[in-house]
């Protein structure tokens, strides 16, 4: 069986099909047992798929909740950001005629392209304003208090302790990978010598190899 043509899903059908058949027909484990691939030997391929297959729903796993956290990351950046423009643009209208002020909350900066220029520069935003009574007297004016500002800050913080969350499910996910590869590779080691074995055992009876999966030419 060639493993590199099959998805993970397929060639997982495929070992199950040469192994839970060969156990389920006497015959089969008839001619096999005489190369030495007794009831024994069949069920310990059968533990190496089943630890295969259990491995493989890890991996789905540890994936499914990575792309989770990092769904829910971006949704509260989202959100975050839409509250951070729209202060953003109360306060160029605000301090317009302040240089002091337009320089700190860096007003006619773009907008930042990368996470981490965002978190830098929402962070610096929010701080410098909430250290300054002047400027937080003058927000409040267009319903911007200091309470809603600190408010956005703690979202801001919100998605960055995402990101801690991310690392933790990228690990995981990495090592379910590592493992579940691991075993594909004892299982596909260990079904192809058992095919070998098969076709030499069941050459006068294609219909059994059939049966395995085993293709007959």
């Amino acid at each position: 069986m060639n493993r590199s043509k099959l998805t993970i899903a397929e060639f997982l059908f495929q070992c199950g099909l040469r192994i839970n058949n060969s156990l389920n027909d006497s015959k089969v484990q008839e001619a096999v047992s005489v190369f030495g691939y007794t009831a024994e030997r069949l069920e310990a391929g059968r533990n190496i798929l089943d630890a295969s297959n259990a491995l493989n729903e890890t991996f789905v796993k540890e994936y499914g909740e990575l792309d989770a956290a990092y769904e829910q990351r971006n949704e509260a950046k989202d959100l975050a950001n839409f509250k951070f423009q729209g202060h953003l643009a109360v306060a160029r209208i605000v301090f317009k005629s302040n240089p002091s002020a337009s320089t700190a909350l860096a007003l006619n900066k773009p907008l930042p392209r990368t996470n981490s220029e965002w978190f830098t520069r929402s962070r610096a935003f929010y701080n410098n304003l909430l250290s300054n009574a002047e400027w937080l007297a003058a927000m409040a004016d267009y319903n911007a208090g200091e309470e809603m500002l600190k408010s956005v800050l703690a979202d801001i913080q919100g998605v960055e302790n995402y990101s801690d969350v991310i690392m933790r499910e990228k690990g995981d996910a990495q090592n379910a990978t590592k493992e579940r590869d691991a075993k594909l590779e004892e299982l596909n080691e260990w079904v192809n010598d058992y095919e070998s074995i098969a076709k030499i055992a069941l050459n006068e009876k294609p219909q059994l190899l059939e049966k395995l999966g085993i293709v007959v030419k």
